[in-house]
C-alpha cells in the first residue's frame, strides 16, 4: 500500500539569468592554461584531513584570482557528439569553500549555485568561454549581502576570463 503525506509542499520562481560569453582567436589550449594559471586547485582530502585551521589550509590552495579548481570535466570526451567533432570544451566548477561559506551561512541555498562553472570550447575556429553572471545566479537568494559577495565574483570572474582570453 502507497501512502502519500500531505506535509509535503513545492515553490516554483522563475530568475533571470545573465550567460556572459567572451572569445578570442587564441588556441583552446593557450586560453586553457592562461585560465588555470590563476586559479588555485582544491584538495579536498587535504582540506577536510589535514591538522589545523580550514580557512587557512583552504586559503593556502587559492591562486592569485583567490579562486580555485574544484573540479574539471573534459566535455569533449565525455559528451559523445562533441566527441565525434573537433570541438574542444571543458567545463570548470571555479569558486572558493571560503566565499561559498560566507553566502551559505546566510542562505543554505547558496550552495545550490556555489562553485559556478565556467566553460571553454572551440566554434567558428575561435575559443569561447561562457558562464552565468555570479550576480544574477546567487541575487535569486534575495540577499543584499549575498549579493554583494556575488558582485565580487562577477569582477573576479570577468577578470579571469579577459586575462585567459588576452
Amino acid at each position: 500500500m502507497i501512502q502519500s503525506t500531505s506535509d509535503i509542499s513545492t515553490t516554483s520562481n522563475a530568475y533571470s539569468i545573465n550567460l556572459l560569453t567572451f572569445n578570442s582567436s587564441k588556441s583552446f589550449d593557450e586560453v586553457a592554461s592562461a585560465f588555470e594559471k590563476q586559479l588555485g586547485r582544491l584538495d579536498q582530502e587535504q582540506a577536510l584531513s589535514a591538522p589545523g585551521d580550514f580557512a587557512e589550509r583552504v586559503q593556502r590552495m587559492e591562486g592569485s584570482s583567490g579562486l580555485m579548481i574544484i573540479a574539471i570535466l573534459e566535455m569533449d570526451r565525455l559528451v559523445p557528439s562533441l566527441t565525434a567533432s573537433a570541438t574542444h570544451a571543458r567545463q570548470y566548477l571555479v569558486g572558493n569553500p571560503l566565499i561559498a561559506s560566507q553566502m551559505a551561512k546566510l542562505d543554505t541555498l547558496a550552495a545550490l549555485y556555489a562553485p559556478p562553472r565556467v566553460l571553454i570550447y572551440t566554434r567558428d575556429e575561435k575559443t569561447w568561454i561562457a558562464y552565468d553572471q555570479p550576480s544574477t545566479t546567487f541575487g535569486r537568494l534575495a540577499s543584499d549581502d549575498i549579493l554583494r559577495t556575488a558582485k565580487e565574483l562577477d569582477k573576479k570572474f570577468e577578470n579571469l576570463v579577459r586575462q585567459a582570453l588576452a
